[in-house]
């Protein structure tokens, strides 16, 4: 059973002693709120003409080289991508000097969900910088363009960043979910990762049915895949399960 660490214990004294250990914890349980606020910074695009339809278009089309509040979300993904890092860097130090500090088993599921989160971050800074050419969605051109592989290298590749953090997402609520034993962080890990992986399959099989370009009902679906995301980062920053020992690793005697 999880139990909350005291005053003095070693997630205190990691890294740091006492004072930095419950700082740097304070700091990376932040940082994961941010990041989940500036991860759902699209949610504005409902007050802003976008010229791109919700319910059709990639979300990463906000953010194109040519939008016209591109500047804004690249923005978002970028701070929200420093902060998963951030996060996730701190958890994996304080998990490894809480495991000098106490010995005992090891779990497996703790590390993921920091490395996860550090994977996450990381592509979700780089899709800041490789933003996509144009709005296939609302852009006839655009969208012929992407057919006949005429647009950048750059637009190609946010494809691939996107898909990058896309799966460290569905790793790290896995993470979460299968560190835990019961409790509310074992209960919406899997129901998270229930959401994510139903809006993925959603996400490819639209695809599939519009041969690589959304169709009606794509970017709900994406939506609701980014929006579990956010949850994701949001839990990890307010329940204090993920900052515990897991269940299982106890101390040595």
């Amino acid at each position: 059973m999880s139990t909350a660490v005291a005053p003095g214990g070693a997630a205190d004294r990691a890294p740091g002693g006492a004072s930095g250990g419950r700082t740097a914890v304070r700091v990376a349980r932040a940082a994961a709120v941010a990041a989940a606020v500036a991860y759902s910074l699209w949610v504005v695009e409902f007050a802003l003409p976008t010229g791109i339809d919700p319910g059709l278009s990639f979300v990463s089309e906000l953010s194109a080289a040519d939008a016209p509040f591109g500047d804004v979300f690249r923005g978002a993904d970028r701070a929200a991508g420093v902060l998963a890092v951030v996060c996730g860097v701190i958890g994996l130090a304080v998990g490894a000097g809480r495991d000098r500090a106490e010995g005992g088993k090891r779990d497996l599921w703790t590390p993921v969900l920091w490395l996860a989160l550090i994977v996450f971050g990381a592509a979700t800074f780089a899709d800041s910088f490789l933003p996509m050419d144009c709005a296939v969605s609302a852009d006839a051109a655009c969208a012929a363009a992407e057919r006949a592989g005429e647009l950048s290298a750059v637009h190609t590749a946010h494809a691939y960043s996107s898909s990058i953090a896309g799966t460290a997402g569905i790793v790290g609520v896995a993470a979460l979910a299968l560190r835990e034993r019961h409790g509310r962080a074992w209960a919406l890990g899997w129901v998270l990762l229930a959401v994510q992986v139903a809006a993925m399959v959603a996400v490819l099989a639209l695809l599939a049915v519009g041969d690589g370009q959304p169709v009606d009902g794509f970017g709900i679906a994406q939506r609701v895949q980014i929006g579990a995301v956010a949850a994701w980062l949001l839990a990890v920053g307010l329940l204090p399960g993920p900052w515990r020992r897991a269940p299982g690793s106890a101390r040595k005697a």
